[in-house]
């Protein structure tokens, strides 16, 4: 296996992570306006793996949910309609464990397209999945500040 695709592998077992010590309710809630769930950070970055790097390049690949790209877009105007970000804590579907199948649809196809990418785009691939890479960090970051506000405005202050 790669070096980039081990990275990659990490780094998607670390959002994972960050995510194991909360409860299912947890995944949904959205304190503030400009914060999101957790639910939806795991399956934005999801999105933008399948949306940059899977669609485009990956032979014979099927979206798993084609409404997803609405519902987990941010704000890539060139890549369509994206939910409002103050109306994300909203959504109790799809749920928990379909974006956690999300995940293992995308990580699976992306690891498959890593193993043997087209030739002539390849270097468009590595580029785009080491961004890819980048930002779910990003978002490993922004997950733990929104889950931290989100149990601060929790009267029982539950800890992480």
């Amino acid at each position: 296996m790669s070096a980039l695709a081990q990275r990659f592998q990490a780094v998607r077992a670390r959002s994972e992570a960050l995510c194991a010590p909360l409860e299912i309710e947890d995944y949904c809630i959205q304190a503030m306006e400009n914060a999101s769930p957790p639910k939806w950070h795991l399956a934005h970055v999801t999105w933008f793996f399948e949306a940059f790097v899977l669609a485009p390049f990956a032979p014979g690949y099927r979206v798993f949910q084609k409404e997803f790209a609405h519902l987990f877009n941010s704000y890539y105007e060139t890549a369509g309609t994206f939910f409002p970000r103050p109306q994300r804590g909203l959504l109790s579907r799809p749920t928990v464990k379909e974006i956690y199948r999300y995940r293992q649809h995308v990580d699976g196809a992306l690891l498959d397209l890593l193993a043997n990418p087209p030739q002539q785009h390849a270097a468009d691939i590595l580029q785009r999945v080491r961004l890819g890479i980048e930002h779910e960090i990003q978002h490993q970051e922004l997950l733990l500040m929104d889950t931290l506000s989100n149990f601060s405005a929790n009267p029982l202050l539950p800890a992480y």
